[in-house]
Formats: structure tokens, sequence, C-alpha cells
């Protein structure tokens, strides 16, 4: 922008000269008939008039009229090295001769050359800085249109990603425009969504899997459980009865060597008298042989007599025996 405006002051101080010197030019052409009559009949008052007239036009610093080497008229005068001047000779042929009658000399304005850069290039520089205010909106507006809002869809989208989120599919335009770089990306943001959705998809079928395989070996460590306490508790059953079989028979097994024990005090030699059928014990002492066995045994002796002895003790009593 500011070489812009560089370049526009300068061509506008170019323009400007060269308007300067086409005014110039006017002037001589305009003003040279007056000048010389007035010169010729040296009216003052009229030359002051067009001394005056020429210098209030726009861009004339001064105008000073020279009749024959003085000056006649010396209008608003200053002064000023930078100023473009001209020269206009006033000349007048009469009869083929040719009489140098004076000068005009003019001298444009510097501050109005330098005032017309001034406002063409502040007009400029608010025009391009306008056009440039209304482009950059302009430009805002299509970036915003373009790329912003869709960026900020993206973003938003992404940013509210979650496994209930991502059956829905991410949109950041109409469907009738040319795809560009955001829909490239937006297309790769829903293959990436895709693929998230199968996999959580997956990996939800995985974990209902696992709950119910889970829950079922719930149920059988469950049933293992109420199986083997049920087991235990039959175990603990028939620990109980094998070790109440176990008591009766150790008290079996007690009482048979007790009678054992006296089976074999009744084995052996017994020494018995031939005569009274008496038994000698181990100290030496006789025992009727009733309680002898009675002592070493469980037998209970009942006494009675035999037939043989009955006919022998009583002879004379019949009895008969079947």
């Amino acid at each position: 922008m500011i070489l812009s405006l560089l370049v526009t002051a300068f061509t506008t101080w170019l323009h400007e000269r060269r308007d300067l010197q086409k005014q110039l030019y006017d002037i001589q052409e305009s003003y040279s008939d007056i000048i010389r009559a007035a010169l010729w009949v040296d009216d003052k008052e009229n030359l002051e008039i067009i001394s005056m007239g020429i210098s209030r036009l726009p861009g004339i610093k001064s105008a000073r009229i020279y009749h024959k080497g003085s000056t006649a008229l010396d209008a608003h005068h200053k002064e000023s090295h930078d100023a473009l001047s001209r020269i206009v000779p006033i000349v007048h042929t009469y009869n083929g001769k040719t009489y140098e009658l004076g000068e005009l000399h003019l001298e444009e304005s510097p501050e109005y050359v330098r005032e017309k850069i001034v406002n063409k290039v502040l007009n400029i520089a608010i025009s391009q800085s306008a056009i440039i205010i209304v482009v950059c909106i302009l430009l805002f507006f299509l970036i915003y249109r373009l790329v912003i809002r869709r960026l900020l869809t993206i973003t938003a989208y992404s940013s509210s990603l979650s496994p209930d989120s991502l059956g829905t599919p991410l949109v950041i335009g109409p469907p009738n425009r040319r795809p560009d770089e955001l829909d490239d990306l937006a297309a790769a943001i829903n293959g990436m969504q895709t693929d998230l959705y199968q996999s959580f998809a997956g990996q939800k079928a995985l974990e209902d899997r696992l709950r119910q395989h889970q829950e079922d070996l719930e149920n059988i460590v469950e049933q293992r459980t109420l199986s083997l306490r049920t087991t235990n508790n039959q175990l603990q059953l028939e620990i109980h009865e094998r070790k109440k079989i176990e008591e009766e028979r150790e008290k079996l097994i007690v009482e048979l060597q007790n009678a054992l024990d006296d089976v074999r005090q009744l084995s052996g030699l017994l020494p018995i008298c031939a005569s009274c059928k008496k038994i000698r014990d181990d100290k030496g002492y006789w025992n009727l042989l009733e309680s002898y066995i009675s002592q070493h045994s469980e037998a209970v002796f009942t006494h009675s007599i035999c037939p043989a002895c009955i006919k022998k003790l009583y002879p004379d009593i019949d009895i008969s025996v079947d």
C-alpha cells in the first residue's frame, strides 16, 4: 500500500506539473493580445486588472509584466527558488516590423502542487483503505464460510467424540459443492470414526461375551460349591457313621479279645479228678467243675439227672424216656 501511495504521489506530481505547463501555455495564448494592447497604449489600470486576474488563477503564484526592461506591474510577487516559471515575450508587428513591448513572467505555486498531491494521496489512501477493508471483510467472510466454520465444525465434532456418538458421521458442507482438502479431512475422520465404531462394537460384544462367561462361571462355581458342600456334608455324615462303626468295631474287638482270652483260659490240659471230677487251678486248689468253668467262661450251669444216673440212683422209679 505504501508503495502504491508513493507511485500515486509521483504520478500526481507529474500530472500536476504537466497541467500547470498547459495552464501557463493557455494563459499565454489567452492574455498575450490583451497585454499587448495595454502595453501599446500604456494602460496601467488595465494591466493591473490583467495581472490580478492571472495571479488569482489556480496554481499561479505571481504574474509580473515588464515594459521595455522595467516592471510595469508585479502582482503578489514572492521570491521562490523551486517555483516553475515561464517568460512570455509581448511583441507587436506593424508594417512587417516587430516591436518588443515587454514580457509576462508567470510563476506557479509549489504549495498548490503539494496540496493537490496531498489531497490526491489522501483520497487514494482513503479509497484504497476502504477497498482493502471491504476486501478483507469479504475475504474474512469467505475464509470463515469456506474454512474457519468448517474447521470449527471439525474441531467440535472431534472434541465431542464418544462411544455413544460414533454412529453419527461428520458433515461440514452441502453435498453439491466441489470437494476440497477439508472434505478429504472430513472423509478421513469419518473413516476413522467408522473404524472406531466397529472397534467399539467388537469390544462391546467381547465384553458382553466375557460378562456372560463370567456369569456362567459364577453359576457353575456356585453349583459346584453347593455340590461340594452337599458332598462334604455327606462325607461328614459318613465319617461320623464310620467313626461310630469304628468305635463299635473297636468295642466288639475288645469284647472278642476278652472272650478269646477267656477261651484261651479254658484251653490246654486241665487237671481233673478221676473220681469227683474236681479241677485243679494254677494255684493248686481243687475246684468244682461248675465253679471253675463259671469263673473262666460265661457258661451257667443248671443241675439235672441223666437217665443212667436215675436208674442207678433210683432204681425203683420207672421213668420212661422217649
